[in-house]
């Protein structure tokens, strides 16, 4: 029962990060899975600390688990196959036109992300798509502060050029 409701806390969180990190529906849930095989294996080695918070150790088991995939099977994704995960609104349907625009958003996002560099792609991600502070990223990416804010800095510098080219 524990270990459902860490899932439940935790998986939203995780499937976010692979799926920026992967792009593919069915590969971010089969790592998924896999990052919680790990955490519940894992879940007796983890002492709280003041450094280290519960969501972190999960994120860095998940940014660990991508690196290893990325190792062992070097995939190459066309952004054509990038699926939309389905995802279940509270609320009343958008219209088809803010549905639509909203995917492109998405879209345009998720190339602009593919064309920076790796570190500050998963700064940016941990960031402002998973809410982490520079604090928590920097455990995760094992990295200062001031370091993960000056990649921070660049990166947002960077896509905000490449989001506002005209031929983007």
């Amino acid at each position: 029962l524990a270990l459902e409701k860490i899932y439940q806390k935790y998986g939203p969180k995780v499937f976010r990060f692979i799926y920026f990190k992967v792009s593919d529906l069915e590969t971010t849930k089969d790592l998924v899975q896999e990052v919680f095989l790990k955490v519940f294996k894992k879940i007796n080695k983890f002492r709280i600390r003041k450094e280290v918070s519960f969501s972190s150790w999960v994120l860095k088991i998940a940014r660990n688990t991508v690196i290893d995939f990325y190792r062992t099977s070097k995939p190459v994704y066309s952004l054509e196959e990038i699926e939309e995960p389905r995802v279940k609104f509270a609320s009343s349907s958008p219209l088809p036109s803010q549905a639509t625009q909203k995917k492109l958003e998405i879209e345009k996002l998720k190339q602009a992300l593919n064309k920076l560099p790796e570190i500050q792609k998963e700064v940016v991600i941990l960031r402002f798509i998973e809410g982490l502070s520079s604090k928590e990223v920097g455990k995760i990416l094992k990295k200062s502060d001031g370091a993960i804010r000056i990649i921070q800095f660049r990166a947002l510098k960077k896509l905000k050029k490449i989001l506002t080219q005209n031929d983007f």
